[in-house]
């Protein structure tokens, strides 16, 4: 059985951590504000962290209260910690001494005893309206937890890794700048408490490919299959904040926008990144005002979820009638009974409208041998493999001279990982590292062997032992090739010849295979029927048009509403019946082609593009259907007319303030 003392030694020792100073100050409001959150996060009760917190006020109160003067500017109490100091702040002039404000005898140190919260935070000489907030924690936050567990036990779940357990993992790649979200977000119940943590986590991390940080498991966020963390993380703020009232929205985004911009000062970044922190704030601006178009003032926003299942079902909603792209749910309390908006989100009118692979839209079609995905990376392959046996002698060269430790080295590997990894940071982070792991290998064995072969069984054998499965020569694709690329792009660079031909005959290969592909769609009529039936089915404005959810794009709304002042109509039948690919187009685009309100028109919807997913190394291509220029501005006028004069409450009349039951106005 634990002993007292190990559990005061556990809370002083986790106290430590959170502060991260490792000097925990009872004086310091925010220091006592750590300490209350870890000793709730290790299920003590309240009347012990109550007590424990008292306590420490108390024992810094005996022993310093009676040195004691007020601020000259100011008039407010300072104390000293000894007599010498308190002599020589009021001989300085900054101080006068302390005399009772009627004029009276010097307050006695002894009425000090048993001093609360708000007067820890007088005691430091902070704003009163902050210790306010200070001392209404220790009930906001409880409450705050029971409010979630009524709407389900997995809103009231915390991250899996506990804080202390995070920070020392986390201690190398903590932020200079330390960012504590807002009571607004903390204590709403309306959403779930891992959310707020994960955050909170995430702005205090700086970006550590190696450590892959970008991982949502990092952080303690385990089963949901995240992908990219950076738009994971905008979709989570842009859920979070349409529940909340407008001046704790416009905190927060303060907040974080401040924090980001010192983080960028100490030459660090994160994992939020601007752009998704500005697409939040348009996607829950126009969120808001959709809901305020759709349900008037009177409705409630009584909880929002992430696309985890489980989430919407203890919301009350059916997750199997999901629309197709949706991201985040709401439940919303209207006259006419509970609706559960479903909202996908996208970070401006620039965006995808579908996102999938050259393989998935053909999957029915027997494509010519020469289109196939697998014979692209046999080609890949065998290209890089020549180029490895012929060019052995230079390749160990380089290897025997290269310093990867090299700053400039590092700074040239960092852009061309960007490039291979089209413009994503994380994976060229990856690409780097993976590329500094072959080479060190590379360069050690070479020491014990001076005819070594470094061509794909070689690096397949690193990757392999590098891994946590089984021993042997790994197949993967890009395993391989992801390093052996690298490393013949920044020998290109160096002025290797061969390796500039290999380069520029892999770029080329990637190309010339897209454009093989948008030329069949053109000529073959069955592989345009693939593309129109990939179009019909997946397309996100089948689920708009079906009432099923609404996308978000920036700050406009396109709707089953908006389809309609678009199309003349919203039916999803009448508008996939007019479907129809454009293959004179370069590059081609899929357009509706059709009567609007009496008038023939020809509306291009989106462009088809196909684009080699990780440049030189992985093998397959992506088809993308990227929003048309001409349609994305039919979609910001339309939705300007529909939306734009909306009202966007601080909070809809007979909503209630978030952790309470009392209905608040305007």
């Amino acid at each position: 059985m634990t002993n007292i003392s190990e559990i005061i030694e556990e809370i002083l020792v986790e106290w430590a951590y959170r502060v991260h100073d490792g000097m925990p100050n009872p004086k310091n409001a925010q220091h006592i504000h750590e300490l209350r959150e870890s000793m709730e996060e290790m299920n003590l009760p309240n009347n012990v962290i109550y007590q424990v917190i008292q306590n420490l006020i108390n024992e810094v109160t005996d022993t310093e209260t009676k040195f004691k003067a007020r601020s000259k500017e100011t008039n407010k109490i300072i104390y000293y910690k000894n007599q010498d100091n308190l002599d020589a702040g009021i001989k300085s002039g900054h101080a006068i001494p302390y005399e009772k404000e009627d004029g009276g005898e010097p307050e006695k140190p002894e009425t000090k005893k048993g001093m609360t919260y708000k007067d820890s935070d007088e005691y430091m000489g902070k704003e009163k309206e902050k210790d306010t907030k200070e001392k209404s924690d220790v009930n906001i936050e409880t409450s705050t937890d029971k409010a979630r567990a009524k709407i389900g036990k997995t809103y009231a779940e915390p991250l899996k890794t506990k804080r202390k357990d995070f920070n020392k993992k986390n201690e190398t790649n903590q932020t200079k700048n330390v960012y504590t979200l807002p009571d607004g977000i903390k204590n709403n119940p309306k959403i779930p408490k891992k959310y707020t943590q994960l955050l909170e986590r995430v702005l205090n991390t700086n970006r550590n490919a190696d450590d892959n940080t970008d991982k949502a498991d990092y952080y303690g966020l385990e089963g949901v299959g995240m992908g990219q963390l950076e738009s994971n993380v905008g979709e989570l703020m842009t859920m979070m904040t349409t529940t909340l009232r407008r001046k704790d929205r416009q905190e927060f985004f303060s907040g974080i926008e401040d924090h980001l911009a010192k983080v960028k000062y100490e030459g660090q970044t994160t994992h939020v990144s601007e752009k998704w922190v500005k697409a939040a704030k348009e996607n829950s601006s126009a969120i808001l005002r959709l809901f305020y178009d759709r349900y008037g003032q009177d409705y409630e926003i009584e909880a929002g979820a992430w696309d985890i299942e489980e989430e919407v079902r203890e919301m009350g909603y059916d997750y199997g009638e999901k629309g197709f792209s949706t991201d985040i749910f709401f439940k919303l309390k209207t006259k006419t009974g509970d609706v559960f908006p479903e909202i996908s989100l996208k970070q401006a009118l620039q965006a995808n409208l579908l996102n999938t692979t050259v393989s998935s839209v053909f999957k029915e079609l027997e494509l010519p041998m020469h289109l196939k995905q697998s014979t692209f990376a046999d080609n890949e392959m065998n290209n890089s493999e020549n180029y490895y046996q012929n060019n052995q002698t230079n390749v160990r060269e380089f290897i025997n001279n290269v310093d990867v430790t090299d700053k400039e080295f590092l700074k040239m590997a960092k852009e061309t990982g960007m490039v291979m990894s089209n413009n994503k940071p994380v994976q060229a982070d990856r690409i780097v590292s993976d590329l500094v792991s072959m080479v060190t290998n590379a360069q050690e064995d070479l020491l014990s062997n001076e005819d070594l072969v470094i061509d794909k069984n070689y690096v397949g054998s690193i990757r392999q032992a590098g891994s946590k499965t089984k021993s042997g020569v790994t197949k993967s694709h890009k395993d391989i090739l992801k390093p052996m690329f690298m490393l013949a792009r920044i020998m290109d660079t160096q002025g290797d010849d061969t390796a500039s031909e290999f380069v520029k005959s892999q770029n080329e290969l990637g190309k010339d295979y897209a454009k093989s592909i948008l030329t069949e769609v053109n000529n073959n009529e069955e592989a345009k029927a693939s593309v129109l039936k990939s179009v019909q089915q997946k397309l996100p404005l089948k689920s708009v048009a079906n009432g099923e959810e609404d996308i978000v794009l920036g700050q406009y709304n396109l709707t089953k509403k908006t389809l309609k002042g678009i199309f003349g109509t919203g039916d999803w039948n009448e508008i996939k019946e007019n479907l129809e690919v454009d293959g004179e187009a370069n590059p081609p685009v899929i357009q509706y082609s059709g009567i609007v309100r009496g008038t023939d028109v020809k509306i291009p919807i989106s462009g088809i593009k196909v684009r080699e997913d990780g440049i030189g190394y992985k093998g397959a291509h992506k088809f993308d259907m990227v929003l048309e220029p001409s349609f994305a501005k039919r979609v910001k006028s339309t939705s300007d007319s529909l939306y734009g004069d909306q009202e966007e409450l601080p909070y809809p009349i007979g909503i209630t303030e978030p952790g309470t039951r009392e209905p608040v106005g305007n």
